[in-house]
């Protein structure tokens, strides 16, 4: 019954976030209503969240009454993946589940791919120094190829976490040789096709400034994703970067805003997409809006970790800069306009007082 009710369940979830994702054509990029639709997820955002929790709910109940540790692995794991996105501490919790299951029925092999997942989770929440600590506890020798995936994943992210936190320039470069090597590991074992090898490809073109190629690559990406998932708002992020590269606003905005809308649909608190939409609204000038979706990305962030990383402050300063420019410039104006009236004002008292004057003498 629980499997059935957890079949049922997905099958909601797909047909609702489909109902609800509306389709958006790149040849006729429609910004407004983009937003428009960005805004009613947002006010939705708390049915997304209780379905979510549903979910959770479900797994969380299956997995109390399991017996079979094999079988709880599966559920812990999926557990897992359900709040890698959602919740930090607890990803970590399951995460150390599934790694103390794994070793239980000494499988290496699992429990160094459940280490290279944890090691991912806290490079990607600036940790470094645990994700290191679960890396070099891994046994490489044990690992089968979906293991060597997320091995080399995770070395290579942390990699690149050290490289833009190094201080020295001779630090900075060994950590990028370092990543570079532990990303061509990762193309060699992950199958292509992949959202592994999909995004690697695309960042590998469009380092080389290969953008249609990339491009074209993106298209493939997108067509394998179903819509209204998080892999889809994954692949419409790296969408978003080729643009950025070709320096074309509208789709920048465009894909931002699609990984956005697919997101807060899939209750993902971890937001990246609608802060960086935010800061391109705040430099359009459109900072109502900007600050609208940087408390709502906030407030999802703070519920995902209580901790703001780096990248998450740097967007807020840049936006706040914003808003005090937008602010000073207002301000300036009005000083403008009330110096002018004031100036009117006294050429107008002065006209008077010498009509005044001549009527006096006449």
């Amino acid at each position: 019954m629980k499997s059935l009710y957890l079949l049922f369940l997905f099958a909601l979830a797909t047909t609702q976030t489909q109902a609800q994702t509306p389709r958006f054509d790149e040849e006729s990029v429609d910004l407004k209503a983009l937003y428009q639709a960005i805004d009613d997820a947002i006010s939705q955002s708390p049915q997304y969240v209780a379905h979510h929790e549903q979910k959770i709910a479900a797994y969380q109940d299956s997995l109390s009454s399991e017996k079979d540790t094999e079988k709880r692995i599966l559920l812990t794991e999926k557990l897992f993946r359900l709040y890698e996105s959602y919740n930090n501490d607890s990803a970590f919790y399951y995460a150390e589940c599934c790694i103390s299951l794994a070793d239980s029925l000494h499988r290496p092999d699992l429990s160094g791919r459940f280490r290279s997942l944890l090691a991912y989770q806290y490079s990607r929440t600036d940790m470094p120094t645990q994700a290191l600590e679960q890396l070099r506890a891994v046994k490489k020798s044990a690992l089968n190829n979906r293991g060597l995936v997320d091995y080399y994943h995770a070395w290579m992210h942390v990699c690149g976490e050290l490289g833009v936190y190094a201080h020295r320039k001779d630090d900075r470069q060994r950590h990028y040789d370092q990543q570079n090597f532990y990303r061509d590991s990762v193309l060699m074992v992950a199958q292509e096709g992949s959202e592994e090898w999909y995004h690697l490809k695309v960042d590998i073109l469009s380092a080389r400034r290969l953008y249609q190629e990339a491009l074209k690559l993106s298209n493939q990406w997108l067509k394998m994703v179903k819509d209204g998932t998080h892999e889809s708002a994954y692949a419409a992020f790296y969408r978003s970067m080729v643009y950025d590269n070709l320096n074309n606003h509208d789709l920048v905005c465009y894909w931002l805003g699609k990984s956005a809308l697919d997101d807060i649909q899939c209750a993902v608190m971890n937001q990246a997409s609608l802060l960086f939409l935010a800061e391109h609204l705040a430099e359009d000038g459109d900072i109502d809006r900007a600050n609208r979706y940087l408390n709502f990305a906030k407030q999802c962030n703070l519920a995902f970790s209580s901790r703001l990383r780096n990248y998450q402050v740097n967007s807020i300063l840049n936006i706040v800069e914003k808003n005090y420019q937008a602010t000073e410039a207002h301000t300036h104006q009005l000083l403008t306009i009330a110096g002018i009236i004031i100036v009117l004002l006294l050429i107008a008292l002065a006209y008077t007082t010498i009509l005044s004057i001549k009527r006096k003498k006449k």
